[in-house]
């Protein structure tokens, strides 16, 4: 066996043991800062680089595309609610958001792994909704697939890397030994229909019963 069939073993190794584990994590569900309070969601599962796996994020990032560097922003806002893959960005501000990426944590007690998917542009422009004053909005339901390291990159990934995880290394070897897999994401399915989008509602009254989120959702 060679040296670089070594390094993808050993990073498959990594991706499976996390993925067939999974990640499970609680979370209270931040209550309304305001009566206008608004919030929005999307529903994402993230395939592992090989095989048949996949798994749920523990976290989501959304940029605010609100100014001159449109989907090039140089800050993330961090999803602060999160179900079964339903990742929520609640007391969210009105203004035009997206979705940039995700990261799940090695389920691993003696690891400190993290493993944080870019979004192409793609799924980034495909995840664009408006949120107003009052508002609950559904960005879709998205397959993500995933490829460790960022060679083949396009410009947005690139670029939420460097704000995300600014000067850690993407090279194979490096990663396997750092602690922190980088992986770039492929859009596999985009569903956002109206049937998607009235399941999404479906589960979020569940996810958020209890909170007063639930009267929002339409």
């Amino acid at each position: 066996m060679n040296f670089i069939s070594m390094n993808y073993r050993f990073a498959g190794i990594i991706a499976i043991a996390a993925l067939l584990t999974g990640c499970a994590t609680t979370q209270p569900i931040p209550a309304m800062s305001q009566a206008q309070s608004s919030g929005v969601a999307i529903d994402l599962t993230l395939k592992a680089p090989i095989g048949i796996f996949s798994n749920k994020p523990a976290q989501v990032y959304f940029a605010r595309i609100d100014n001159q560097d449109g989907l090039l922003q140089q800050q993330i806002i961090r999803s602060n609610f999160i179900k079964a893959g339903r990742a929520y960005l609640l007391n969210a501000r009105p203004g035009t958001y997206v979705a940039v990426g995700a990261y799940f944590l090695s389920p691993m007690q003696a690891s400190r792994a993290t493993y944080t998917t870019y979004f192409p542009k793609e799924l980034v422009e495909q995840s664009k909704v408006i949120i107003r004053e009052n508002d609950f909005v559904f960005m879709g339901s998205y397959v993500v697939e995933t490829s460790v390291g960022l060679d083949g990159a396009d410009v947005l990934q690139l670029h939420y890397k460097n704000v995300i995880a600014p000067g850690e290394a993407t090279g194979l070897l490096t990663m396997s030994f750092g602690g922190a897999i980088h992986y770039r994401g492929t859009l596999l399915e985009r569903k956002n229909d109206e049937q998607t989008r009235n399941e999404l509602a479906r589960n979020a009254k569940e996810d958020l019963a209890g909170s007063g989120w639930e009267t929002r959702i339409k």
